[in-house]
């Protein structure tokens, strides 16, 4: 599981026209903190469509229904991202993206 985004980062890399994307697939699960993975950066050493997509991520996997559990209702996942911003989530991103209304 953890090395699924090194294997999406050479699938992904012959094909030229994603090149300017890659940095999502390949980082979207390193963590402000560092304890993230692949490559373990840290806070701005993540790119940041990287940072964004890690919390757009991981509010559709616990919004969502799934084989096993159902989805969160949306302010229960909003607590948990909000709980997550300066250790998992880039802190202002993190409050850009909580600041958002659908």
């Amino acid at each position: 599981m953890r090395k699924h985004p090194v294997y999406a980062y050479k699938l992904l890399s012959r094909i030229t026209y994603l090149g300017p994307a890659l940095d999502i697939p390949y980082c979207h699960h390193e963590q402000w903190d560092g304890a993230g993975y692949p490559r373990e950066l840290k806070g701005e050493e993540i790119p940041l469509a990287a940072r964004i997509f890690a919390v757009v991520d991981v509010w559709d996997a616990l919004r969502s229904d799934r084989p096993y559990r159902k989805g969160w209702p949306e302010e229960k996942v909003r607590e948990h991202i909000k709980s997550l911003a300066g250790t998992h989530f880039d802190p202002q991103v993190t409050e850009a993206f909580l600041k958002m209304k659908w």
